[in-house]
């Protein structure tokens, strides 16, 4: 008996999976849609199962929401000025799915197996999604919508094995928060690495009374930047995330597609005439500088380990907001969170050791929690291996011939950038004027990232192999990071929507065949070369340089970039609330 053929299948129930479905529904109220994920509760990252008591986003409340379901502050017990937690970012996005009529959509529990292409003749050429247990879905269309933080990365640690103590990832804090710091038998918690999550798991700890020795890796990239919410502006105080979506600060960073901004002509002054120049690296030096003073970094010299290696400039999203309720840095000026930056040797029984100033140190620890990021390797493995490379999935199984193919056309891309910017080939290390310049080495700077392939799809969401090939059966939402995540994502979907339909005008049926493929690596190259401190061997990593990227998709879809008129357009950030209304925008200009 053939399987039942569904429409549109979306693997993944967080914000992505879910912001696709009520795009497509709004344009097709009878579309036949399921969403799976292998989860117990709607979220994604924010699911039930993945919060702990502390934990907060980034985001300002009124940042975060989706443009059509503003959150309102008394039903999520938020208030304006709050960084939104970890339960009311949960509870949003449960009211969401409910307001939109999806949460029946949806099967939980459901973990993918594998993955394959339809064979010819087979329903419309689609895929067969085989789920573990043995069913096998059968889609026309497939969103993939599971995000980049899925598969956590554990540290290999020699004699882990003898340290006879819990040693958990980050992401299963939620899990054990209850039996790791209740335990009244732990009294000291190791907390590795530098990010944004260190200081999260690094609080948690702290504030639930435990000592905490935090290990920074010295031959790593070191710390993030994890700055307060808010920096001074001259005499006026700004909100940090929204500093990012200003179009006269995202104009003061090269980017190597069309600007479709309406001040081109301001962008190719400040990147390519000598005083423009000149006003550029001001302004990123300006940045470092109040970044420094706002993050206190030389106010004590126990902070010092703290400070990042780079300029904010190098780091995308790779970042963080102090958004707790006590100031955490007061922790470790009394001593009771101790930083050490410092390579770890070896785990003996519930001891860290550690080679420091010269000599080995031995660190007693009663748990060790790794904030060691995600793995480069996909949630969802697609078979044959042989199609990863036009898929543009993360692999480890490409041919020589595909390797070489991918090869030539980094080449062509960095040949593109590095004769518009030629410091973003030279990298964070060098200053533009020596003498023996040099590019920067940009290959994995971690075990988990080697050694996969990165990310490279059209426009961060199309298959570019099967883009070529006319194929629009497949698209991938959230591969990505941002600052103003909601918006893009509202604008990836309706992108995503007119890419099925075969609406977007620059994907012509007589178009070029190797442009998708060299637009991809140029794509991918440039998040390579512009967040080398981020994300961006692994996958696109857009933070100053989200707003004229929102710009591209919406040029794509044949819509207004330029959405406030005037001196505004400059100088006020870009929100949320100038994106309202889009599909029905897109639907009018459609009709």
């Amino acid at each position: 008996m053939a399987p039942n053929i569904i429409g549109t299948l979306i693997i993944g129930a967080g914000p992505s999976g879910l912001c696709a479905a009520k795009t497509f529904l709004q344009c097709d109220p009878d579309a036949d849609i399921l969403i799976i994920d292998a989860n117990k509760t709607l979220g994604g990252v924010w699911s039930h199962e993945r919060l702990y008591p502390t934990l907060k986003t980034n985001n300002i409340f009124s940042t975060v929401d989706f443009s059509d379901f503003p959150m309102d502050p008394a039903r999520f017990s938020i208030h304006p000025g709050q960084h939104v937690t970890g339960e009311a970012m949960h509870a949003y996005i449960q009211a969401y799915a409910d307001h939109f009529d999806l949460t029946h959509r949806v099967r939980f529990n459901t973990r993918v197996k594998e993955i394959r292409k339809s064979e010819q003749g087979q329903g419309d050429g689609g895929w067969n999604v085989e789920i573990e247990g043995g069913e096998t879905l059968q889609c026309r269309k497939l969103v993939v919508a599971t995000g980049v933080q899925t598969s956590p990365h554990m540290p290999e640690l020699e004699g882990v094995e003898d340290f006879r103590a819990p040693f958990i990832h980050s992401a299963d804090l939620g899990k054990q928060t209850e039996e790791l710091m209740n335990n009244p038998a732990i009294k000291t918690i190791g907390v590795i690495g530098g990010s944004k999550s260190a200081y999260d798991a690094v609080y948690l700890a702290v504030s639930t009374g435990h000592g905490v020795e935090w290990f920074i890796r010295k031959s790593g990239r070191g710390p993030v930047w994890v700055l307060p919410s808010h920096t001074l502006m001259g005499p006026f105080k700004a909100l940090r995330e929204r500093l990012l979506t200003r179009r006269l600060v995202s104009l003061m960073s090269p980017w190597t597609f069309p600007d479709y901004s309406g001040f081109g002509w301001l962008r190719h002054f400040l990147h390519f005439s000598w005083l423009g120049k000149k006003v550029a690296q001001k302004f990123w030096g300006k940045l470092r500088a109040g970044s420094l003073r706002d993050g206190r970094y030389h106010d004590d010299k126990k902070f010092e380990a703290l400070e990042p290696e780079q300029n904010p400039f190098w780091y995308g999203t790779a970042s963080g907001i102090l958004n707790y309720g006590e100031d955490i840095l007061k922790y470790v000026s009394e001593g009771r969170v101790r930083i050490h930056r410092a390579d770890i040797s070896h785990l003996t029984d519930h001891a860290v050791h550690v080679q420091e100033g010269g000599k080995e140190r031995v660190l007693p620890v009663d748990t060790l929690v790794a904030c060691t990021g995600y793995s480069a390797k996909p949630a969802l493995t697609f078979l044959p291996p042989s199609l990863h490379s036009d898929l543009g999935v993360p692999s480890t199984s490409f041919s020589k011939s595909q390797s070489a193919f991918w090869s030539e056309l980094d080449n062509r891309a960095d040949l593109i950038i590095g004769s518009k910017f030629p410091r973003l080939l030279l990298g964070p290390f060098q200053s533009p004027s020596s003498n023996t310049p040099k590019p920067f080495h940009l290959g994995a700077s971690s075990d988990a990232e080697t050694p996969y392939t990165p990310w490279r799809l059209y426009r961060g969401t199309a298959p570019p192999g099967l883009t070529a090939a006319g194929d629009r059966s497949l698209v991938f939402i959230s591969m990505f990071s941002g600052v103003a995540n909601t918006v893009r994502l509202e604008m990836q979907c309706l992108w995503a929507l007119a890419y099925f339909n075969d609406e977007l005008p620059m994907l012509s049926k007589d178009m070029e065949e190797n442009r998708v493929f060299l637009e991809t690596a140029l794509f991918q190259r440039f998040v390579q070369h512009r967040a080398p401190y981020g994300h961006g061997r692994s996958y696109p990593d857009l933070a100053v340089d989200q707003v004229p990227f929102w710009d591209l998709l919406l040029h794509d879809l044949g819509l207004e970039t330029r959405r406030k008129g005037g001196w505004r357009e400059l100088l006020e950030p870009y929100t949320h609330q100038d994106y309202a209304g889009l599909v029905d925008e897109w639907l009018s200009k459609r009709r």
